[in-house]
């Protein structure tokens, strides 16, 4: 754990969540350690273990790729075993994939908003000693279950991890079965999540519809937008992209005291294409607000002493538990100490962007095939004029 000193203006300790774990330092109350022992690599218990995968439930199996030992690459695993995709290889790939403490951040992130409670791991015994360290970090931080399957002879590390840690250990195919196929309930609101239940595909079909943001969302009261995004036109693509199809204006967010087909689609495509947590909510936000990219930093939420925010309280709920994931993830990576007045920690903006995030946002936005149909510039100029 890093801990850096801010301003004397907030006098706030900021800190950062690393996956760093030491045998000395762990919590003897977590879930002890399930070690599956499979010494004759039998197709069976990789099978038995795959077959177990239920994350509505909170479970979540992970086959960890092949001879993929970098730092960042287990937690990518976990991330495609949550029905993610990280962008696609075409283009260069994001910052954060290339960075393992960031990539785990995004996986805690994940873990925790998703209310994953298990994860089970297969062909244990190839994963690198630092993949073990990083999974001890996980668990520490969400209290999840572990469930290691050793199909080999088990490495050296695990020992180290296993006498610092409480574990049980099973030996038989049936016992195996047994313990994966038992503890599965439904019992939290990410079951309800369009992702659990239908997967956009990866990458987008040629002919699949694009969307037109909706009029910017203005707070009760205000004037409406004096301008709508059209139909007969496709602009602000990113540069370099072909012309697209007229897009489906998307409905305004007053529209949605009827659950639309439309926002359903879009939801499922963010789900399953944007694997940064604060993307997918931008993008979520941008689909239900049609604020621009620009405007994402400045937003506020609701809270009972600022009740006039610029998002409203009644967002669906797939799109609260994207924020709720955003959330998280700001919180590992940048805390501020609890007990500042809210302006000072800006606890009602639900994103703190960084730079080049904008950039991404925008690659993830057209990813889920959405795009701003309004002739105005995306980011205006914010240079003050002269009266």
């Amino acid at each position: 754990m890093t801990s850096t000193p801010t301003s004397a203006a907030t006098a706030a300790t900021v800190t950062r969540w690393t996956p760093s774990w030491s045998p000395d330092h762990t919590d003897s109350s977590l879930p002890p350690i399930t070690v599956i022992n499979d010494p004759h690599d039998l197709p069976d218990y990789t099978i038995t273990a795959l077959a177990s995968h239920h994350p509505a439930t909170g479970r979540v199996a992970v086959h960890p790729t092949p001879l993929a030992t970098a730092p960042a690459y287990l937690a990518h695993d976990l991330i495609r075993a949550l029905g993610k995709h990280l962008p696609p290889p075409h283009r260069e790939a994001p910052w954060w994939t290339l960075n393992a403490e960031s990539s785990w951040r995004v996986t805690l992130a994940w873990t925790q908003a998703l209310h994953i409670d298990h994860y089970v791991i297969c062909r244990a015994h190839r994963i690198t000693e630092r993949h073990l360290e990083y999974l001890m970090a996980l668990r520490e931080r969400t209290r999840t279950r572990l469930t290691l399957v050793i199909s080999g002879p088990p490495p050296a590390a695990l020992a180290t991890v296993l006498s610092a840690v409480r574990y049980h250990e099973i030996d038989s195919l049936e016992a195996a079965r047994q313990h994966l196929n038992t503890g599965a309930q439904s019992r939290s609101h990410a079951s309800n999540y369009p992702g659990w239940h239908h997967a956009a595909p990866f990458p987008a079909p040629d002919d699949e519809p694009w969307y037109a943001l909706p009029p910017r969302f203005r707070r009760p009261g205000r004037r409406p937008a004096t301008t709508t995004p059209t139909s007969r036109g496709t602009v602000n693509l990113l540069p370099g992209r072909a012309t697209v199809p007229p897009p489906v204006v998307l409905p305004a967010l007053t529209d949605l005291a009827a659950p639309s087909p439309h926002h359903e689609a879009v939801a499922q495509r963010i789900h399953t294409r944007i694997a940064h947590p604060v993307h997918a909510a931008a993008v979520a936000v941008r689909a239900l607000t049609g604020y621009g990219i620009d405007q994402l930093a400045h937003l506020t939420r609701p809270t009972p002493q600022r009740p006039q925010a610029d998002l409203p309280a009644d967002l669906p709920r797939w799109a609260e538990l994207l924020l709720e994931a955003a959330h998280v993830h700001s919180e590992l990576e940048n805390y501020t100490r609890p007990g500042l007045p809210a302006h000072l920690t800006d606890a009602n903006k639900p994103f703190r962007l960084t730079c080049g995030e904008e950039e991404e946002i925008a690659h993830a936005t057209e990813t889920c095939r959405l795009l701003a149909a309004n002739p105005a510039p995306e980011r205006p100029s914010t240079r003050r004029k002269n009266p």
